[in-house]
Parts: C-alpha cells; sequence; structure tokens
C-alpha cells in the first residue's frame, strides 16, 4: 500500500471511531485529513457530511454532500443526505425538495418502495407539494395498493382546494373513484365539491353567496367535510375492524331483501326482516344499545347467519362490555372472513380486561395467519414451527407481551396495515436471504419499536446493495446505539459485515448473537445464529459443538447431522481422523436411536469412507460402504468404491460379485459406456487383476469396440503365459484370433514359445 494511501486509510478509521463515539470535532478533522490526499473519496465525503450535520455545522454538510452528489449524479444517497440536513436545519421546504427528487431517482432505479418513503417525507414537510402527490399517487397503483393510492388522491384534492382549483380538485377525486366506486370518503368528497362548484358558477340549483359571505361558507362546508381532514384525523373506514364490520353490515343489509325464508313462516320471516332492518341502521348510526336489543330479538327469533355473531360482539366491544362479547367473538374467528377481525376485537377487549398475557397472544395468533397468506408453500411449516414456540415463550416474557401489544395495535388497527405488513415481510425477506434465520412478523414486533427500526435500516440495505459497506455500517451502528437490546439490529449488522467480507467480525457477531438468544431462552434463533457462524467459519469447532447441542435438544434431526458433518470435517482439517471417526460413528448411533431415513445417513457415512481410506483401514470402509449399499442400491458410485475396497482388502470374490452387479445394472439402465470407464480406472489401480480385465473385454464387445477388447485380452494372454497357466492362455488366444485374425501367427508364436 502506497505511503499516501496508507495515510488516507488512517485517518478514515480515525474518522469512524471518533464518529462513533459522537466527537464531532474529531471526526470532521480526521475527516477532512482524509480528504486531503483523496478528496474524492465517496466514503470520506459521507463521513464528513454525517459529522458535521450531527455538530450543526450544517452548510459544511450541505457541501460534502453536494460533493458528493457531483461526484455519484446516478445515487440517491446523497440527495437523500441533502435532504436530511435541511431539514435538521429547519428549512422544509427545501429539504422536500431534495426529499422529492431522491423519491424519482429511487422510482428511476425500479425502487417504488424507497421512493415512497421519500416523497411521504417530503409531504410530511409540506403536505400541498401537488408534484409529489401525484407520484406518490402513482407509486402506489404501480404497486396496486389501492387503499393508499386513495388517500393521496384525497390530499391532492386537498392541495388543489388551497389552491382554489376546484376542477382538478374533482380530477383527484375521480381517480380516487375509479379506484373505488363506493369509497365513503371519495364520495363524500365529489358531493362537497360539486356543490362548491356549483354554487362558484351559479349553474346549480343551490344559491351563489355573496362574496362576504362565501369564505365563512366555504370554511364551514370544509369543517362539516371529514374527508378534508388530514389522514390522521380523519375517521379510519380502511382499518380491518371496521372493514369487516362495514362487510357484516353489509351482509346483513342483504339478507333484509331476501326473498328465501328457509325453514321459517312468511309471518316470522316478515318480523325477523323488521327487526334485522331496525339493528343494521342503529348500528350504523352508532346507536348500539339499540342495535343490541334489535340483534337479540333476531337470534331468539332462531336466526343464524355468518356475520351477526361478528356485529354482535363488535358491538358489545365498543361498549366495552367485553366479557359478553368474548363469547361472540370466538364464534366470529371461526369464518374466515371475520377471523382476523375477531382476534384483533378479541386482543383489545382482553387488554382492556388487564389480560395483557392473552391479549399478546391474540395478536400472535392474527400475525401468523398474516404470516402464513404472504409466504411461500415451501416456508409455511417453518414459520408454523415459529410460531408454536412464540406461543409458549411469550407468557414468561412481560416485557416482550408489551412490546407486542403496542407495536400490533398501531400496526394492525391502521388504515395503511396492510401496506406496513408487506413492507415488514419483504424487507425481513431481503435482510435474512441466504441465512438460517426465518422472522415471523411477530420478532419484528417483539421488539420495541421494531417496525420503526427496521424502516430506518432501509437506508443501510440500499448503500449496502450499492457497496457502500462502510456507510451501510455506520447507519447500522448509529441505529443500533438506540436500541443496543434489540436482536434485530445485531443480526442486520452482522448481515453487513458478511456481505462487506469481514469473515471474522461477521462470525463474532453471529456468535455473540446466539449467546444473547441464549440468554432470551430462545433457542430456535440462538440455533440459527450458531449456524450462520459455521457457514462463514466452518473450521469455528465451539459453534459447531452448540451448534449440535442446540439442535439435539430442539430435535432439529437436519441441523444435527449437518453439526456432525461439520465437526467430522472440521477434525479431518485437522488430520485428528481418531476424533473424527469418534463423532461420525456418534453422529449414525444418534441418528439410528431418533429413526431418521437411511438416505440422511449417507453424508456421514461418506465421510466414515473417507477416514477410513486415509488410515488405511479396508475392513472398517467395506463396513461402512456395505452399509451404504444397503441404503440406496442405486448409489453407484459407493458402490464402485466398494468394488475397490474389496480389491484392496484382497476379497476378490466379493469384489467380483460385486462388479457383475454393477455391469448387471449399467446394462439394464443403458449406461455401459460409464460402466467400462469406471473399470478402467480400476485396472489402472490393479493391472494385474485378470478378472477386471475380462470383464473390461467383454463390455467393449458389447459396445462394438475390438480394439479396446483386443488390447485387454492380449494382455490376459501375456500374463497367463508369464504364470505358466497355459490352458487359460490358449482360450484366450483362441479368442484373439477370431477377433484379430491378421495376428493370428503371432498370437500362435506366443503359445508356441510359452509352452
Amino acid at each position: 500500500m502506497g505511503e499516501e494511501r496508507l495515510r488516507y486509510e488512517q485517518a478514515l478509521q480515525r474518522g469512524h471511531a471518533a464518529l462513533w463515539q459522537k466527537q464531532w470535532a474529531a471526526a470532521i478533522a480526521a475527516y477532512r485529513e482524509a480528504l486531503t490526499v483523496a478528496p474524492e473519496e465517496p466514503e470520506a465525503l459521507t463521513g464528513l457530511g454525517l459529522a458535521c450535520m450531527e455538530a450543526g455545522r450544517y452548510e459544511e454538510a450541505l457541501e460534502a454532500f453536494r460533493q458528493l452528489e457531483r461526484l455519484r449524479p446516478e445515487d440517491p444517497a446523497p440527495v437523500w443526505r441533502l435532504a436530511e440536513v435541511h431539514q435538521r436545519a429547519g428549512r422544509a421546504a427545501e429539504a422536500a425538495a431534495h426529499y422529492h427528487r431522491a423519491g424519482r431517482m429511487f422510482a428511476d432505479r425500479g425502487d417504488l418502495r424507497r421512493a415512497i418513503q421519500a416523497w411521504a417525507q417530503a409531504i410530511r414537510l409540506d403536505p400541498g407539494r401537488i408534484e409529489t402527490l401525484e407520484a406518490l399517487a402513482q407509486a402506489y397503483r404501480q404497486l396496486d395498493q389501492r387503499e393508499a393510492a386513495i388517500r393521496v388522491d384525497l390530499a391532492l384534492a386537498r392541495a388543489w382546494i388551497q389552491q382554489g382549483d376546484l376542477q382538478r380538485a374533482l380530477e383527484a377525486i375521480d381517480a380516487a373513484l375509479a379506484l373505488d366506486p363506493d369509497h365513503p370518503q371519495a364520495l363524500q368528497a365529489r358531493d362537497w365539491l360539486r356543490v362548491q362548484l356549483a354554487r362558484r358558477t351559479g349553474t346549480g340549483p343551490l344559491p351563489r353567496p355573496t362574496s362576504r359571505a362565501e369564505g365563512a361558507e366555504a370554511e364551514q362546508a370544509r369543517a362539516e367535510a371529514l374527508w378534508m381532514l388530514a389522514p390522521e384525523e380523519a375517521e379510519a373506514p380502511a382499518d380491518p375492524i371496521r372493514r369487516a364490520l362495514s362487510q357484516a353490515l353489509r351482509e346483513l343489509a342483504d339478507l333484509v331483501f331476501s326473498e328465501e325464508p328457509g325453514s321459517f313462516s312468511e309471518s316470522e320471516w316478515f318480523r325477523i326482516h323488521a327487526l334485522l332492518g331496525r339493528a343494521v341502521d342503529a348500528h350504523a348510526q352508532g346507536q348500539l344499545r339499540e342495535a343490541l336489543a334489535f340483534y337479540e330479538q333476531v337470534r331468539a327469533a332462531g336466526l343464524e347467519h355468518p356475520a351477526l355473531p361478528f356485529a354482535i360482539g363488535a358491538a358489545l366491544a365498543e361498549l366495552r362490555r367485553c366479557e359478553e362479547a368474548a363469547s361472540y367473538l370466538r364464534r366470529a374467528t371461526d369464518v374466515p372472513t371475520y377471523a382476523f377481525a375477531g382476534l384483533l376485537l378479541l386482543a383489545r377487549c382482553e387488554e382492556r380486561q388487564g389480560a395483557a398475557a392473552s391479549a399478546a397472544l391474540r395478536y400472535l395468533e392474527a400475525l401468523e395467519s398474516l404470516d402464513q397468506e404472504l409466504a411461500r408453500e415451501e416456508s409455511r411449516e417453518v414459520l408454523r414451527e415459529r410460531y408454536r414456540f412464540l406461543r409458549s415463550w411469550l407468557p414468561r416474557h412481560p416485557e416482550r407481551q408489551a412490546a407486542l401489544l403496542e407495536g400490533a395495535r398501531q400496526i394492525l388497527e391502521s388504515p395503511t396495515w396492510e401496506d406496513r405488513i408487506l413492507w415488514i415481510r419483504q424487507a425481513l425477506d431481503q435482510w435474512t436471504a441466504g441465512t438460517p434465520f426465518r422472522l415471523t412478523l411477530a420478532d419484528v414486533l417483539l421488539s420495541p419499536q421494531g417496525e420503526r427500526v427496521l424502516l430506518d435500516l432501509g437506508q443501510t440495505y440500499t448503500w449496502a446493495q450499492l457497496g457502500l459497506f462502510y456507510s451501510a455500517l455506520e447507519e447500522a451502528l448509529r441505529i443500533l446505539a438506540g436500541a443496543p437490546f434489540a436482536p434485530l439490529p445485531h443480526l442486520i449488522l452482522g448481515q453487513l459485515l458478511a456481505w462487506g467480507r469481514h469473515i471474522p467480525a461477521a462470525a463474532n457477531k453471529f456468535r455473540a448473537l446466539g449467546t444473547y438468544f441464549l440468554y432470551l431462552e430462545d433457542p430456535s434463533m440462538a440455533l440459527a445464529a450458531f449456524e450462520q457462524v459455521t457457514r462463514l467459519a466452518p473450521m469455528d469447532l465451539p459453534a459447531l459443538e452448540r451448534l449440535l447441542q442446540l439442535a439435539q435438544t430442539l430435535g432439529d434431526a437436519p441441523r444435527a447431522l449437518q453439526a456432525f458433518c461439520g465437526l467430522v470435517d472440521a477434525h479431518m482439517q485437522m488430520a485428528d481422523l481418531e476424533q473424527a471417526e469418534r463423532i461420525g460413528r456418534e453422529g449414525l448411533a444418534w441418528a439410528s436411536r431418533h429413526g431418521l431415513p437411511g438416505s440422511a445417513l449417507s453424508p456421514l457415512l461418506r465421510r466414515l469412507v473417507e477416514i477410513a481410506v486415509q488410515r488405511l483401514d479396508w475392513s472398517g470402509a467395506i463396513e461402512h460402504l456395505e452399509r451404504l449399499r444397503a441404503l440406496a442400491p442405486e448409489d453407484l458410485e459407493a458402490r464402485w468404491g466398494l468394488v475397490e475396497a474389496y480389491l484392496r482388502a484382497n476379497r476378490k470374490d466379493a469384489a467380483v460379485q460385486e462388479l457383475q452387479q454393477l455391469v448387471e445394472r449399467a446394462r439394464a439402465a443403458g449406461r455401459l459406456a460409464e460402466a467400462a470407464r469406471n473399470l478402467e480406472e480400476l485396472i489402472l489401480l490393479f493391472p494385474e487383476e485378470l478378472a477386471l480385465r475380462q470383464q473390461a473385454a467383454q463390455l467393449y464387445l458389447e459396445l462394438e469396440q475390438p480394439e479396446a477388447a483386443v488390447a485387454h485380452l492380449e494382455r490376459m494372454g501375456e500374463q497367463y503365459l508369464q504364470a505358466g497357466r497355459l490352458s487359460e492362455a490358449q482360450a484366450v488366444y483362441r479368442s484373439l484370433m477370431r477377433l484379430n485374425p491378421a495376428q493370428a501367427e503371432r498370437y500362435r508364436a506366443l503359445l508356441s514359445s510359452g509352452g
């Protein structure tokens, strides 16, 4: 490494260390020193910008990130950082403009989810940014997130109204209604706008107000219009409980107009219709006690309908009559349409009654249903097993119950719950791809502010994908400092270290994480952590031993056998064949006791064969190869190895018998040429074994390769003559005369001289 480069690296590391310790001035000085050596190094510019921003030196931070932007014009990360600096400095409009531009750059890369994050941040800072709202609505449509797109359309309409353009506002509402013609807020907005347009133009049925009163009347209309409220202030018709309730009331209302009385008489059916209509009407208007009285009469009349228990349970829960609500809601959870919302209402009721553990288990059940819906088929059983463990683990950890209750309530009962759940699931899949970790939605919410942490870590993922590992690590460490006891950022930090090829550091991180999971009494996650250690450091004996212990405790046979194989390999690498053999035999005994199928034993048996061969223990090799043959007769590679082992052990009859069986299998499978190649390899090892040459000659004749057959027969004839076995030699040379008559005289001469 050159002197200047070494100086740069040392200054950069000092900057990183100071930044981590929040020593902003020292970090700035170190990064500036690095930049005097290499003025256009992105990593040093990023560090300088971050340190200046944290120190409140915003103009210097802006200059650093602007220079970084000039160096990386296609990278949205510097633009995002510029937005952050402006936001810290209190310049909302400038920050929003940069977030908007960062969103455009993410969208151009095809990363719509990051684009949405940027645009949403811009809207939070400047709610009336029309170009950002339009981009955000289009992005949600591309992702088929209709409810989110409608919410943005409503916000866009509000922005146009603030600019006085009612016609453009109406166009935004029409776009929302194209997605959902029955959306209540969009319908209300359309009606309100039509009235305002009619009043403004004087063409509608309502009289045009005087100019003096126009502002006051518009304000009054705006105050009365629910859709005009900000999304977090408005009623949330999209949350799962309200959605399910709307569905239930709609089904019951449809029943009122049904003409199929079923087992009821006409008069009974008419009375039920009347009562049900009044119940639905009262419930829709929020008159819950009146609705319950009518529902009770409907039930007393004998009507059974899947929507009825949920409607009654929801009304009772709203009135905080939780004990009564519970029996109805449990029945509702048996109906797929109402199961999810029923679980949420049950959790809400149990939490109100102070039964936090039961409420947490309800939320856990709800999260499992979502995970199973989103998961691929091959992952579902793993997720089911994880949730089975969490159900037994959660009651012993009240602090985790509290985190789950808070996180689940915030997400699952919000209008944006579908988008948020889908984003969490996709983020987890991104971070854990290629690792043994299989995280559930619940694993995120069990950590305090788990969703927030995962969202913040999105930037680190982006930088890692761009190859900016030091920047990604800095961001991950910063987030980790705010949540030091949350496992998720530690896991992601380990993954970042592995991606950056810092293998020893990554292995240490996962090793510490495994120990922490054991402290949390979570052996399945500890198992995944130690498995990741062994993937990164295959010779780590303590990690392999811990992996084996955990796998055996959990009854995870595949991972136990994986650990046995890893331990055998590690000891073989260290030339400790005795210990390797002991562990291999112990693994076979363990697998046999647990009734594992024969195919699962093959990896261990192959290793034991290799150990026996290295020790020249041919009887041991034969023992293991014969067991392999019994377990997998179709494993021809092992069976050719068995022929060699028989020959090495001087068991020639067994070798010939096995060879004949192999040739028969090859003939039946049409693989004689492959058998001939394998036989040639054996002949190279045992050139004096005449039975091998005889079998080879027969194979080549079947393959219509007489030259190769002649070569082996000639060698056989020579060997018989040298051994004084004249009769066998005569038989061979007679065969040769038939195959190669041009050499008949030479063969006779050989026989004569041999005689």
